[in-house]
């Protein structure tokens, strides 16, 4: 190990006095990030002297030393010599323009779904196909049980099939995410 090293590892483990640290500018600068400047003060080592000690320790370094590398004068490209940028035609506003029929398909489908499913939700299509009647159970209120059941959409002329317009059930959940990802997986195509 280098007289470094060992210095450091004595910072460290504490083994160093005060006046030690006092006469090294560059251990005094490191107890104090180590340890914090209240420390330093403790120990009778004035911040500002470090400081100054580390300042005239590195300005004795000679020029060559400082690991500056001088880079040669090269001629750099003018501005006329280089390339011109390449001009993209964006248009923002066709999202559907350059993807396959395939991911048209998908983000038609899915705003399709999103849109029914919103529909029969908050309007209900029992409007459109009739509803759950009277005729069909004592409990069925015409005004009031207008949604489908997405279980039951293949028993439409059973009471089960309709509920009331306005509740929201774990099936028109499944169905608005599944509608998402429709969407979502054909944006990226």
């Amino acid at each position: 190990m280098s007289d470094g090293s060992n210095r450091l590892k004595e910072l460290l483990d504490g083994k160093l006095s005060a006046q030690e640290i006092a006469e090294d500018p560059v251990l005094a600068s490191l107890a104090e990030r180590i340890y914090g400047a209240d420390f330093i003060e403790q120990i009778g080592i004035s911040r500002g002297e470090t400081k100054r000690a580390l300042v005239d320790q590195f300005s004795e370094i000679d020029g060559d030393d400082l690991l500056i590398e001088d880079v040669p004068d090269l001629s750099l490209p003018m501005p006329e010599d280089m390339p011109d940028n390449p001009i993209y035609d964006i248009d923002d506003d066709d999202v559907f323009d350059g993807k396959p029929l395939f991911a048209k398909l998908q983000m038609v489908g899915g705003t399709v779904g999103i849109m029914g499913s919103l529909a029969n939700v908050f309007y209900g299509f029992g409007n459109f196909m009739g509803g759950c009647t009277e005729a069909m159970h004592a409990s069925c209120r015409i005004t009031e049980r207008m949604k489908l059941n997405w279980l039951d959409f293949h028993r439409t002329d059973s009471f089960d099939a309709w509920s009331e317009v306005g509740s929201f059930g774990i099936p028109d959940g499944v169905l608005i995410v599944g509608c998402l990802w429709l969407i979502f997986s054909g944006w990226r195509k």
